[in-house]
């Protein structure tokens, strides 16, 4: 690790480049060329990296003044509990995800709307750095299988629990990602999984009663089931983020029907007189919105519409006895219940409030079970009968008599560089004036198909009260405005989508909200990418950057995270090696860098190898530039526990504070 002198003081003069100067400067290379050697294989050598550069980070933060009084906010803030993932039985038991005061979410039961909730998984696994992902509950309610991974490693592990509450591990790997289960409803002895080693996708059945788990298929590429029924399991081939194909497994012949072209699909679900139902662009326009389908797997590609939602479907449920589609929609970031048959009628709904609604599940009995949180309201779950449409709330957390409710924020849209309308939510303070005298958070989500939604953001609280603007802009490549709009950063698009999210800084300005002494960038994963990129084509806008997770070389990201979808993201980025991912590679214009910089890593990330952060902040700091950098040992693509959480926020907050509240 540099002496702490190269490391946060700031540079008295930055030199332009052009973007064909930097990109040919050859410190970057010969710094590249000390680095690579031990990056990604010295353990020795990275972790004493980690040691040092944390520990400057965090003697560098927190010896700020920002820094307690932010923890303990925030402490407050985030320990006000959620309740996501809802689900019910067969016997009429709900079960759902809720983190109750405790490190991490746990899952709980109860056996009646508002009643006692009974924690099922055990507190320890916090402890053992164990997070639930998720869960799926046996239709019969005799069993549920728990999704889980370590320090945020993403290798997929199922524990089996019994409704007496006995559990024990039944996969368990760090080489191998297990995903499903799916349940065959004549069979509770065998349920269906994928498994995954990061360069080859297979599906195998496990039986319960011998711990058996056998291979059935495998073949190259992305490919995964999405239900099973009777013997038959519709299969997505993923090709890229454009570009899916529909098939049918069938477990006897063992062998997969293709039943489509390449559109793109998503979700797909056996009815109970053996056709597909999915929502896809098979019978879409190009500037349309994917639309639910029919098709008979005897005769393929002949989709038929039977829903058009006009707007981009979020997911659905299917009741397959009662032929009922419970679909969610997505408005301009805001979600939307809908129900509707297998003849396209829609079917009577309760009405929900404005919101987010994130998952929905339901019973053979028609009881209804979905999550819902808003800007004001913590994440909750709901259920209803679909004979009476009564809603009624299923669970509720405390917010601890904090009051959410001048938490505000507003849907607008700003131009772009080429006059393209870009939406965005913003967060104004009560009191923010058109002075430019208002520091500013600008959060670019990740993906880079992803979505800023006004889903319930505690810190967002904290954020206002602070004085800050919070804007969260959707640029052109962002999933929920439809096909066309999703795929416009594709390849050379993406200096456009780039372009969209400088412009969100413009907007700031020119609106007389804030000025770049004012204005920090955050941006975690895909998002981190665009901090770093903005951060080194425009830091005279700007003063000051949080790099979360962040890919700074597309390259080397592609290369070494999971080989599988190599492919898929070169028809997105472009090939490896390319002149394209090159010029795209904000890592090759550090030196054009001028502002302080926080980037942080994560040990175990399997989506951004730890080492593409490292390499930025190395190359950083080897030109002399502000450059902070955090690698948390114990987490992967982001935090996995509430400690975690708090950590990272709080820093992100003081960082920033300490440039933007001198």
């Amino acid at each position: 690790m540099l002496p702490k002198r190269f490391v946060i003081v700031m540079l008295m003069l930055v030199m332009a480049f052009s973007v064909t100067s930097a990109q040919e400067s050859g410190d970057i290379e010969s710094i590249l060329k000390e680095i690579d050697p031990w990056v990604l294989t010295d353990t020795a050598k990275i972790m004493s990296f980690i040691d040092s550069a944390n520990a400057l980070t965090t003697e560098t933060i927190e010896s700020s003044k920002f820094w307690e009084p932010t923890v303990r906010d925030l402490t407050f803030l985030l320990g006000i509990d959620v309740i996501t993932a809802p689900q019910v039985d067969n016997t009429g038991r709900y079960y759902f995800l809720m983190r109750l005061t405790g490190e991490d979410q746990a899952l709980f039961y109860m056996d009646e709307p508002m009643g006692f909730p009974i924690q099922i998984s055990p507190n320890n696994w916090a402890d053992e750095g164990l997070t639930i992902s998720g869960f799926q509950v046996h239709p019969s309610g005799d069993f549920i299988i728990v999704d889980v991974y370590k320090h945020g490693d993403e290798w997929h592990d199922m524990w089996y629990f019994s409704r007496s509450g006995e559990f024990r591990p039944l996969l368990v790997s760090r080489t191998l990602s297990y995903y499903g289960p799916y349940y065959d409803e004549d069979n509770p002895d065998q349920f269906y999984v994928v498994t995954y080693d990061r360069r080859v996708f297979q599906i195998a059945k496990y039986t319960l009663s011998t711990g058996v788990l056998d291979t059935l298929y495998t073949e190259p590429g992305v490919f995964y089931p999405t239900d099973y029924y009777k013997g038959k399991m519709p299969i997505i081939r993923s090709y890229s983020g454009f570009e899916q194909q529909l098939g049918v497994y069938d477990v006897a012949t063992n062998k997969i029907t293709n039943i489509s072209d390449t559109a793109m699909f998503g979700q797909a679900w056996c009815t109970k007189d053996g056709k597909i139902l999915t929502y896809t662009t098979a019978k879409s326009g190009e500037d349309e919105f994917l639309k639910y389908c029919l098709v008979d797997p005897a005769k393929p590609n002949e989709f038929e519409v039977i829903y058009d939602p006009g707007v981009e479907v979020a997911g659905f449920g299917l009741d397959r006895n009662k032929g009922i589609v419970m679909a969610r929609l997505n408005r301009d970031g805001y979600s939307e219940l809908t129900a509707f048959d297998l003849n396209g009628k829609v079917v009577p709904m309760p009405k929900v409030d404005i919101g987010m609604i994130s998952s929905i599940s339901s019973n053979d009995s028609g009881q209804i079970t979905f999550d819902f949180s808003s800007p004001t309201v913590a994440p909750t779950a709901f259920t209803f009968n679909m004979a009476d449409n009564k809603l009624h709330q299923l669970a509720k957390v405390s917010t601890f008599g904090f009051d959410f409710s001048n938490v505000k924020v507003d849907l607008i849209h700003y131009k772009s560089a080429d006059g393209t309308e870009i939406p965005a939510f913003i967060y104004m303070p009560e009191n923010a004036k058109q002075d430019g005298s208002n520091p500013a958070i600008i959060e670019y989500h990740g993906g880079p198909a992803g979505q800023s939604q006004p889903y319930f953001r505690r810190n967002l609280a904290f954020a206002l009260s602070k004085g800050f603007i919070f804007m969260l802009p959707n640029v052109r490549g962002s999933s929920g405005y439809g096909p066309a709009y999703e795929l416009a950063d594709n390849l050379e698009g993406r200096f456009v989508a780039l372009k969209d999210a400088e412009s969100a800084i413009d907007y700031l300005i020119d609106e007389g909200w804030s000025n770049p002494d004012k204005i920090a960038i955050w941006g975690g994963s895909y998002g981190g990418y665009t901090v770093d990129w903005l951060a080194t084509q425009c830091p005279d806008k700007i003063a000051c950057i949080v790099s979360e997770v962040g890919v700074s070389e597309p390259d080397h990201t592609i290369l070494n995270s999971q080989p599988a979808f190599r492919p898929y993201w070169e028809k997105e980025y472009g090939p490896v090696h390319g002149e394209l991912n090159r010029k795209l590679a904000p890592l090759f214009f550090a030196d054009k860098l001028s502002k302080p910089i926080l980037v942080t890593g994560g040990f175990n990330d399997p989506r951004v190898p730890p080492s593409d952060p490292r390499r930025f902040a190395y190359v950083l700091s080897k030109l002399g530039k502000p450059v902070l950098y955090f690698e948390e040992t114990e987490a992967g693509h982001g935090a996995s526990t509430k400690a975690q959480i708090i950590h990272n926020l709080a820093s992100n907050y003081t960082f920033t504070m300490m440039h933007l509240m001198k």
